[in-house]
């Protein structure tokens, strides 16, 4: 059998075609969940959608909120979202339970935890102690909330002394504002500026933070079920590096974020959401480690020692090794992360 002529001329675009990366292909979707809402707290994500950082990395990604950490570790362990924006801490807790599909976190977000008690200064609640007696509101599956039981017993708090009600997050910052609770459970970003965009005063609220309080714990982080992890590792990488970059640049310049942010939540209050970023960014992101080593930098032995506290205050009956809450293979170079001035 003869081969023409013009088929063997095609056969060099053949072997290219087939050699060619997927990525030439067209991009890799990824679905995110983020840890809450579509404000501030999430800036970053959505500056690097609208910038086209992760278009410029081969990956064509799609955002949706979730009621809380639990609910969004819960979606990504599950695939029903490759990646997904929760914390540590939480984190920890699921992978105790459930090891076989726990997600991974790959970058750490918040070098210091927001989660914290918020009250009314006029409540006089100004240790967690004097939660007893009082009305306390959370909500079903956010961070602060999944972990109060843990800073109760490292702070001495008896949990039996306190009424707990759970709200759905857009409820329970009006209860406390309405005093149909005495404080709430919460990040600090959250809450403060919920309270500042129903005219009340961050200096008229109260903070009492858990890292305060025996829980001095790595917040919000990255992750990615396993599944995608190990079929599409470059992919994750490259979300990684570009979603660093969203932050990078909307810590710098909020503004300019907010812009980002208004094409995806039209009801946004953006000078609120622009100062929630800034304060994200001062208070929780941008610390005395991170201008040193960079947004995302992580220290193994405080991740091994949180861990460790986490499960010897929740009382677990096993407590997972790092490698099965943090992979460190995907951290962009340092100079990609450094803030910017």
């Amino acid at each position: 059998m003869q081969i023409a002529p013009s088929s063997l001329l095609a056969l060099p675009l053949l072997f290219q075609m087939l050699a060619m990366p997927a990525a030439a292909q067209g991009p890799t979707k990824v679905g995110v969940v983020l840890n809450f809402a579509a404000d501030g707290g999430a800036a970053g994500f959505y500056h690097a959608l609208e910038r086209g950082y992760f278009r410029d990395v081969g990956l064509d990604v799609s955002i949706e909120p979730s009621k809380g950490s639990a609910d969004a570790i819960t979606r990504t362990a599950s695939q029903a979202s490759d990646i997904g924006v929760g914390d540590i801490s939480t984190l920890v807790e699921f992978a105790s339970r459930r090891p076989e599909i726990a997600p991974r976190a790959v970058f750490i977000l918040h070098n210091r935890s927001p989660q914290a008690v918020i009250s009314l200064r006029s409540s006089g609640i100004a240790k967690l102690t004097d939660l007893h007696g009082r009305i306390l509101g959370q909500g079903p599956a956010d961070a602060p909330s999944r972990m109060f039981p843990a800073v109760a017993n490292l702070a001495g708090v008896d949990t039996a002394k306190i009424e707990i009600r759970q709200f759905s997050p857009q409820l329970r910052d009006t209860m406390l504002i309405s005093k149909q609770v005495d404080a709430v459970t919460g990040f600090d970003s959250t809450v403060l500026f919920n309270l500042k965009a129903n005219g009340v005063g961050i200096e008229d609220a109260a903070v009492i933070y858990y890292a305060d309080n025996g829980l001095d714990v790595y917040g919000n982080a990255i992750l990615a079920n396993p599944a995608f992890l190990q079929a599409k590792p470059d992919a994750v990488k490259a979300f990684v590096r570009a979603a660093a970059r969203g932050w990078r640049d909307a810590i710098a310049d909020p503004k300019a974020a907010m812009v980002s942010l208004g094409k995806h939540n039209t009801l946004a209050k953006l000078d609120i959401e622009g100062e929630r970023l800034a304060w994200l960014g001062s208070h929780q992101i941008v610390t005395p480690v991170t201008l040193k080593d960079g947004i995302g930098a992580y220290d193994r032995d405080r991740l091994a020692q949180n861990i460790a506290q986490v499960g010897k205050a929740f009382g677990l009956t096993r407590t997972p090794e790092l490698a099965e809450i943090y992979d460190d293979r995907f951290l962009p170079p340092r100079e990609e992360r450094i803030p910017l001035k």
